[in-house]
């Protein structure tokens, strides 16, 4: 790790020249993209400063005629606009950057001399264009170049006082003493070299002041990323709102839970995803003295007609001086937490009503054997005119059909006692399905389909409480279809290696309240039936460890997935056959 390190330090030491702050630490291309900019802007204020100072120089008169046989003022607009369109051209061919600044630098300085000269030399107004040479040096080449700049200036300075002074040039201005003559050249030296530390010292302040503004914008900018990262790996739903209740934060676990995009509902009434009721309880809350999160749990229907159960929790969004700016709503799915809390409710309710139905089941069954044998005995030894052997009948039939009530009740009331060993289950399917095809209730109009995914597969378990409950759901499903229709039956390994079985039908369908009551016992969506049907499966099914869900919809049918957890080994388990 630290020779990556070492050879990634290493690879960002450039060559050229020495450029302060955060331009000497960029790698190249960053540098001379920093360049480029630099050129650009330099291209673009040199022809502005050029054409419209020189002609507002020429209408005040204080330029020369003529530059031998050509006007002045007419040489240096050409000048200007062929050499901006040359810099123009290297610019856009992106080539070797920093010899632009040297070539474009070298340029100024013959074209600032040329018109110090031509315009009365050391008292020439445009003497400070030498400054400005120096300042963009310095801002684009750093301390090295600023230093090079000045020194030229003063050196070019120089040679224009000192060949007037020899009256090499005719053209500058009066010759002048000695002594002054050396005086003006050193005080335009030292002013040239002031410029040129203090041109340093302001790219060097100018550049660190970029660095820590980089510094910190790359930090807002990582702090902001970082935020988005959390906000997005929330697994609740979080939603933020200014004062109006408009949206300004939408995480992916809301756009999960709602099944609303936060493209759709930014900058939109909450309302539309909390509804007015609890926008209205928040709105009636003052956040100043109840600092606790406001509560709340309703049922929210999805696009798809799905409802699902959100807990709602609200805080106050406050700013630095406790001023409330907006709210932090964050919410969960509680679904299956309410579902499990029913399915807890629901056992409880079937654990009382069992050991209810225990007594009541035995005290009903003793007197009933008896009236029905006595009934038989009667029949068999009386002579019976034909109205009272019907009646004798009806008599043994209904205590038939009590007898079997109390047989389903003593099943619902006691579904743990039976011994559990290995059952193989598709053979188990196999039997029910053939039961059910002989079965008096199947007509012609009925298809029965068995589709074993597997070729067996076994689970521990009671065999005749299994197929009780393949029976039970494998009738009603037959009940479902009074028109006619097809039961398919599938069993499959699920992913831990226990056994997944649905029964699908092509049925009635249910409505929200028969799905909401459906494993209630002693209630029955058929005509006939005791009601206790699927609660003897909710029971069986949760004795054996297993799952039981199911989907539908009315007019559409029934699915009914049951889940049964793996065999344990043979070591651990009771028996095994």
């Amino acid at each position: 790790m630290s020779g990556d390190l070492k050879l990634a330090s290493e690879q960002r030491v450039l060559p050229g020249p020495q450029l302060p702050g955060i331009v000497a630490e960029l790698n190249h291309s960053e540098r001379d993209q920093e360049i480029q900019r630099q050129i650009l802007w330099l291209i673009v204020s040199r022809a502005i400063l050029m054409l419209f100072g020189l002609n507002l120089a020429d209408l005040l008169e204080t330029l020369p005629p003529r530059l031998g046989s050509v006007p002045f003022i007419s040489f240096f607009n050409i000048t200007t606009v062929v050499l901006t369109a040359a810099y123009f051209g290297l610019w856009w061919s992106r080539r070797r950057p920093s010899w632009q600044l040297y070539l474009q630098i070298g340029a100024d300085l013959w074209l600032t001399t040329l018109l110090v000269a031509h315009t009365r030399g050391i008292e020439s107004p445009f003497v400070s264009f030498y400054l400005l040479i120096i300042i963009y040096s310095s801002l684009t080449l750093g301390r090295n170049g600023a230093m090079i700049g000045a020194a030229l200036c003063a050196v070019l300075y120089s040679g224009i006082i000192s060949t007037t002074q020899l009256g090499l040039i005719s053209f500058g201005p009066p010759r002048i003493e000695s002594e002054t003559l050396a005086f003006r050249i050193s005080f335009h030296a030292l002013g040239f070299f002031s410029v040129a530390f203090l041109g340093t010292y302001l790219s060097v302040r100018l550049y660190a002041v970029k660095e820590q503004l980089e510094a910190k914008t790359d930090s807002v900018k990582h702090l902001e990323k970082l935020n988005e990262r959390i906000v997005s790996c929330i697994r609740s739903g979080l939603i933020t709102t200014n004062l109006g209740g408009t949206i300004t934060v939408f995480n992916s676990a809301a756009e999960e839970i709602t099944e609303k995009k936060s493209s759709d509902v930014l900058e939109t009434p909450v309302q539309s995803v909390i509804g007015e009721e609890l926008w209205l309880k928040i709105q009636s809350v003052d956040p100043l003295k109840d600092l606790r999160p406001l509560r709340h749990e309703f049922w929210v229907t999805m696009p798809d007609g799905e409802k699902r159960f959100l807990g709602f929790s609200v805080s106050p969004l406050m700013g630095k001086e406790g001023r409330l700016f907006g709210y932090i709503i964050a919410f969960q799915d509680l679904t299956e937490i309410q579902r499990l809390g029913e399915e807890i409710r629901l056992k409880e309710k079937m654990a009382a009503i069992g050991r209810m139905a225990a007594g009541i089941a035995h005290e009903i069954r003793n007197p009933l054997t008896s009236i029905r044998g006595s009934a038989e005995v009667l029949r068999s030894r009386l002579t019976l005119h034909e109205r009272d052997a019907r009646l004798m009948d009806i008599m043994l039939r209904e205590s038939d059909r009590l007898n079997k009530f109390v047989e389903d009740f003593l099943c619902f009331a006691r579904p743990g006692k039976q011994p559990k060993h290995s059952v193989e289950l598709v053979s188990l399917l196999r039997d029910t399905s053939t039961l059910l095809e002989n079965n008096p209730e199947v007509r012609k109009m009925h298809s029965i389909i068995l589709r074993p995914e597997i070729a067996q597969i076994a689970i521990h378990g009671n065999p005749d409480q299994l197929k009780q409950v393949f029976w039970n759901l494998s009738q009603n499903a037959l009940r479902a279809m009074p028109e006619g229709g097809t039961l398919t039956i599938q069993i499959a390994t699920a992913q831990d290696g226990g056994a997944r079985i649905t029964f699908q039908d092509t049925g009635i369908g249910m409505t929200r309240e028969e799905k909401e009551n459906l494993f209630q016992p002693f209630h029955s969506g058929f005509k006939t039936g005791t009601g206790l049907g699927l609660s003897i499966v909710f029971q069986i099914m949760d004795d054996h460890k297993g799952r039981i869900s199911y989907e539908s919809e009315k007019g559409r049918g029934t699915t009914v997935s049951l889940y049964l957890p793996p065999q344990e080994p043979a070591s651990k388990s009771a028996h095994v056959h």
